[in-house]
């Protein structure tokens, strides 16, 4: 600790060079260091210093934050919370993970309070909706989509607002906590949610035709479609059909979409630095 004091205090050499050995001295130390930066930072009015403590910060925070998204994909990303948390901590690095369960549980605790095994699973659906829906009042910003405030978790939480992508992990993670076969689909322009069959729905020599059983729009409170309504989306839209606008996407695919369309929306505000970083982020996933 004395010694990264002594490197915080020589972050006001004028000197480039200088400022890059220290910089890169206090970057190896990682996230213990982060507390120390702050505090210095508040103990000091010399703009540069401030300026170069507020960057090694960032540097260490995103350091940081590539590793876990990277040991999340290594180990298969079946955690699509811990996923979602992670992203969130791109814009918001000092996030309270704890708050945000706490808030997650209660709803899953109300859904699940609700469901039996004796519901079918539309009727699962049906309850789920009615929870996230009805009861917590979740809905789909249409004004403002490519607003990236609405891609994070905390803010989705807080504001009960979100976009396609946004409400639709949402709506993934808590059915997937109450073990419901629910998945993401990657569908162009849009973001959807497949019920799977189970193992259980094969016994007796039945063999559905397709891994889904429905489809559903979480952005549009749940609505339960086919995948005829899908043909007839894209045929609107004049895009040619692939097998991925149809079949379930694993939880990495999914992140990796929120990152994708999240980088359009910085680029539209202008904000490159941000796009920089999440091509990062999209690379570390692919």
């Amino acid at each position: 600790m004395e010694h990264l004091n002594l490197l915080i205090h020589l972050l006001d050499d004028p000197d480039q060079e200088a400022f890059q050995q220290v910089s890169k001295e206090i970057l190896a130390l990682g996230l213990p260091a982060v507390e120390p930066l702050e505090e210095a930072w508040f103990n000091t009015n010399d703009q540069l210093t401030r300026q170069r403590i507020e960057e090694i910060v960032h540097s260490i925070q995103y350091d940081g934050l590539y590793s876990e998204l990277a040991e999340w994909k290594e180990e298969g990303g079946s955690d699509l919370l811990r996923g979602f948390l992670i992203a969130s901590r791109f814009q918001y690095p000092n996030l309270e993970d704890e708050k945000l369960l706490d808030e997650l549980n209660k709803i899953t605790r109300s859904v699940w309070l609700e469901l039996n095994d004796h519901l079918t699973s539309l009727e699962k659906i049906k309850v789920l909706n009615h929870v996230i829906f009805g009861v917590y009042e979740f809905g789909g910003e249409i004004t403002d989509t490519k607003v990236p405030d609405h891609y994070f978790l905390n803010n989705l939480l807080q504001s009960k607002h979100g976009n396609a992508v946004s409400i639709g992990l949402l709506y993934i993670i808590i059915a997937q906590k109450l073990m419901l076969p629910v998945k993401g689909v990657d569908l162009f322009g849009n973001f959807i949610a497949c019920y799977t069959h189970l193992p259980s729905d094969f016994e007796d020599d039945y063999k559905p035709v397709s891994e889904v059983k429905f489809y559903i729009n979480p952005f549009a409170m749940g609505a339960v479609f086919t995948r005829k309504e899908i043909q007839l989306y894209l045929e609107k839209a004049g895009i040619e059909p692939t097998a991925r606008c149809f079949i379930p996407a694993g939880n990495i695919t999914v992140l990796k979409r929120w990152a994708l369309d999240l980088m359009k929306a910085y680029a539209e505000e202008g904000k490159m630095e941000k796009v920089k970083e999440l091509k990062v982020f999209i690379r570390i996933l692919s």
